[in-house]
């Protein structure tokens, strides 16, 4: 979805905002309408005038930095990344689902104790709905309601949180090793401790300061702290977050993809039982005397159906 929505604002976006309003054509009162209603942007930005997307956009003027999210803020980018977004958002509930399918499986061999299976299913509907409603995103407009807009990804930030400590958890209480990558239980103990003591470090900066964000709509005062070449703290933050949540939870779940047993959905119907009398399907409510006929399978189905099988 990252790149969908880079490759669609860099194509549609970027322009448009630059060249903001065409004022000679376009009505006093209407200058103000959409992203360019900034006349009191710390950017010195008057009603309609463009802006640089990489330097000025609201995100930057709200929070210090501009995060992924600016990629889908604007029109058309936002449409069209919302028409993509499901199959991400179907594809993490869908994870969540198999996740806590897997859960109840080792519960039932006895791998889990009872307490983390009861965990499980009160956590169970609350990620689903966190994960769902970081939908919101694309219905909160950043530039107009920076708060609503963040609290989406407020619920996100705090369903990975779960996800993680789940998970790790699952892999500690089980002991779980990995021989394609050398590590034994112990090894794959400490690196699940140290993956969710870090994980859990960064994540609680980054919840604080997305809950201040959508307490008061604007970044705390440590997020626009420069740093090295200028660089806000916001967006370091934000980047080592990046890594924690999204870059590393992909190359765990192809080491223990490599190494654990993998799931297998058979999905069975049951036989068919086709009733006929003189050649035409009886549907179980016949009451004569005529005998029924029972056929169980497919090649028993006699020519004389409408719809069998050659």
């Amino acid at each position: 979805m990252i790149p969908f929505a880079i490759g669609m604002t860099r194509l549609f976006v970027v322009e448009n905002l630059a060249n903001g309003v065409d004022k000679e054509n376009t009505p006093r009162e209407l200058w103000g309408c959409g992203p360019f209603n900034r006349g009191d942007s710390i950017f010195n930005i008057s009603y309609g005038d463009g802006f640089d997307y990489d330097t000025e956009t609201h995100l930057t003027e709200f929070f210090g930095f501009s995060n992924i999210c600016a990629n889908w803020d604007y029109t058309p980018a936002r449409e069209l990344t919302a028409l993509y977004f499901p199959f991400f958002e179907y594809s993490l509930v869908i994870y969540l689902f198999l996740d806590f399918v897997s859960t109840f499986i080792s519960y039932r061999r006895g791998e889990l104790p009872k307490w983390f299976w009861i965990l499980t299913q009160i956590f169970f509907p609350i990620t689903v709905l966190l994960c769902i409603g970081f939908r919101m995103i694309f219905v909160c407009i950043a530039y107009e309601s920076a708060n609503q807009h963040t609290a989406g990804f407020l619920g996100l930030q705090v369903a990975l949180i779960i996800v993680a400590v789940s998970n790790s958890s699952q892999i500690l209480l089980t002991g779980q090793s990995y021989p394609s990558c050398c590590l034994g239980v112990k090894a794959t103990a400490i690196i699940a401790i140290v993956y969710l003591v870090l994980n859990l470090s960064i994540s609680s900066v980054k919840v604080y300061a997305t809950s201040y964000i959508v307490r008061h709509g604007v970044g705390p005062d440590f997020y626009k702290i420069p740093v090295g070449s200028g660089i806000a703290l916001g967006r370091i933050i934000d980047f080592i977050w990046m890594i924690m949540n999204a870059f590393l939870p992909a190359v765990i779940a192809l080491v223990r993809f490599q190494n654990e047993d993998p799931f297998e959905v058979i999905i069975r119907v049951p036989i068919h039982i086709y009733r006929y009398r003189d050649g035409i399907v009886d549907d179980g409510n016949n009451t004569g005397d005529n005998e029924l006929t029972r056929i169980n399978t497919p090649s028993e189905i006699p020519s004389s159906f409408k719809y069998a099988e050659n």
